[in-house]
C-alpha cells in the first residue's frame, strides 16, 4: 500500500513532536510517525509512472495554509488527533488530487473525500485510559495554531496486520511558496 502524505512546516513539526515527548515523559503515549496530514492511499501503483505524474501535478501547487483549533480522537481505534479546519483550500486540494488520481485510489479509502477527517495524529492505538490520558494532555499543552503543508510525499506503507509499523520515502515534491 502506498500514501500521499501533505508534510507540514518545521516549526509545527516541532509543536507536534514536543507535545508528544511530553506525553511520552509522563508516560502516556509514545508515537513517533513524522507530523502529516494523509491526503490519499493506493493499494496499488506503478511507481515510476506514478513519481511522475505526481510531480507534473503539484509542480506549481501553492503550499496549503491551515488552522488547527480543536483535538479529535477516530472512535474504536485509541488515535487522538489535531484537527484542522476544513476550509476551501484544504477541501480543493484534497478533492482535486482524488479527481486527478482516480483510476488508482480506492473509492471506498477513508481519504476519499465523502468520507475523510483531515488531521495530524498525535497518538494512535491508545487504551481507552490512555486516550483520556492524552487528550487531557493534549488539551492543557495545546494552543490553536496554523500551519502549512509544504511538501507532498508519496511513501510505501508498510503493515503488521492493520497496523501501520513503517513508511518509506518514495518520492517527494516540495510545495511552491514556502
Amino acid at each position: 500500500m502506498y500514501g500521499i502524505l501533505g508534510f507540514l512546516d518545521r516549526e509545527t513539526e516541532e509543536k507536534i513532536d514536543k507535545l508528544r515527548d511530553g506525553m511520552k515523559k509522563a508516560g502516556i503515549a509514545d508515537y513517533g510517525i513524522r507530523p502529516h496530514v494523509t491526503i490519499a492511499t493506493h493499494n496499488e501503483l506503478e511507481v515510476e509512472l506514478f513519481k511522475k505524474e505526481m510531480e507534473q501535478y503539484f509542480m506549481n501547487q501553492l503550499a496549503i495554509q491551515l488552522f488547527f483549533p480543536s483535538i479529535g480522537m477516530f472512535l474504536n481505534s485509541g488515535t487522538l488527533y489535531a484537527a484542522p479546519t476544513k476550509d476551501p483550500n484544504l477541501t480543493e486540494f484534497h478533492t482535486n488530487y482524488h479527481e486527478r488520481f482516480k483510476g488508482v485510489i480506492d473509492p471506498k479509502s477513508l481519504y476519499a473525500p465523502s468520507q475523510w477527517v483531515p488531521h495530524c495524529t498525535i497518538a494512535s492505538h491508545l487504551t481507552h485510559e490512555r486516550l483520556v490520558e492524552a487528550f487531557d494532555y493534549s488539551a492543557k499543552h495545546l494552543e490553536p495554531f496554523t500551519a502549512r503543508i509544504e511538501s507532498v510525499e508519496l511513501l510505501e506503507l508498510v503493515f503488521d496486520e492493520d497496523i501501520c509499523t513503517d513508511m518509506k520515502d518514495i518520492f517527494t515534491v516540495d510545495l511552491k511558496g514556502i
